[in-house]
């Protein structure tokens, strides 16, 4: 505790590939530290390349808790993922630990942080408004993966055509965390906030950032995705669940289905994590408060 009587907690916070799980690593050594991964695909059991999942060396004997919680042929929710990291906080906080929140998945960081309803959001007429003009602008499948990214236990409830249905997905979610959609989320960061928290921000130069994007999607079908996908799949995992809808694994799965080569799933992982990456960035800014450090590599 300090002086505002909430509990301590550090966030860090970032784009994918920018380097947050080995710096929370090294902060939790200096720290006395635990980290709670708030990462929205590493939830899952058997995703593990795509979702850069930390193995036992990167870990470096730091208990890391949020990780393997949920099967992956159940849907998983942010709201789920509060409820859950919210007891494993005070658990760390209770053995006189310092928890350590590490994730990019926005809507993951904000639920733990702050103090979100996510069953009794009021009804909000000019965003259902603007996301009924974006659906007829833009179409269903535009407005489908906009409620991927903001929630994917939701989007597993609805069919990507029915896109009344989308848009109160996208309502109950305070929006997505699209540049287009930020202004859905503006009350929620005036609500009140769980923990007295330091939050460090993660950034790096646009074009090393991409290229360690680029890198890193090679590294992993060189790694096996393909066979991991492909394992996956045969064990049940549906195609069109909530944990097949990772970057990564959505690309291998339309490959192994005959849509598309290897070489054409690799660059859409490529471009699509690229554009994920700019998406958290823009996100992560909305927090004023946040200690910026630039990734030099």
């Amino acid at each position: 505790m300090n002086y505002t009587g909430l509990p301590y907690v550090i966030f860090v916070v970032g784009p994918t590939a920018v380097g947050k799980s080995a710096f929370a690593v090294d902060l939790a050594l200096e720290k006395n530290g635990e980290i709670i991964s708030a990462d929205s695909m590493q939830v899952y059991r058997g995703f593990n390349l795509g979702t850069a999942k930390p193995d036992a060396a990167a870990r470096k004997g730091v208990a890391h808790h949020m990780i393997d919680v949920a099967d992956p042929k159940e849907d998983y929710s942010a709201a789920a993922f509060s409820e859950a990291a919210q007891a494993k906080v005070a658990d760390v906080l209770a053995r006189g630990r310092q928890p350590i929140v590490c994730g990019g998945s926005g809507l993951y960081v904000h639920a733990l942080l702050y103090e979100m309803d996510f069953a009794g959001r009021a009804r909000d007429e000019a965003l259902r408004g603007r996301l009924e003009r974006e659906a007829v602008e833009h179409g269903g499948e535009y407005l489908f993966a906009k409620l991927l990214e903001a929630d994917p236990g939701a989007a597993a409830h609805v069919h990507p055509n029915n896109v009344k249905r989308v848009v109160r997905a996208l309502e109950r979610t305070a929006g997505s965390f699209e540049n287009t959609g930020m202004r859905g989320f503006e009350g929620t960061f005036a609500a009140p906030k769980r923990y007295d928290a330091r939050v460090i921000r993660l950034t790096a130069d646009r074009k090393a950032l991409y290229e360690r994007i680029e890198r890193r999607a090679e590294a992993f079908f060189a790694a096996g995705l393909v066979s991991e996908v492909k394992r996956l799949l045969e064990n049940g995992v549906l195609r069109g669940g909530t944990a097949m809808q990772g970057i990564g694994y959505k690309e291998v799965a339309a490959m192994l289905a005959g849509e598309t080569d290897e070489a054409e799933a690799l660059r859409l992982v490529k471009q699509n994590t690229r554009r994920y990456a700019k998406r958290q960035e823009t996100w992560f800014k909305r927090y004023a408060d946040a200690e910026i450090i630039e990734r030099n590599y």
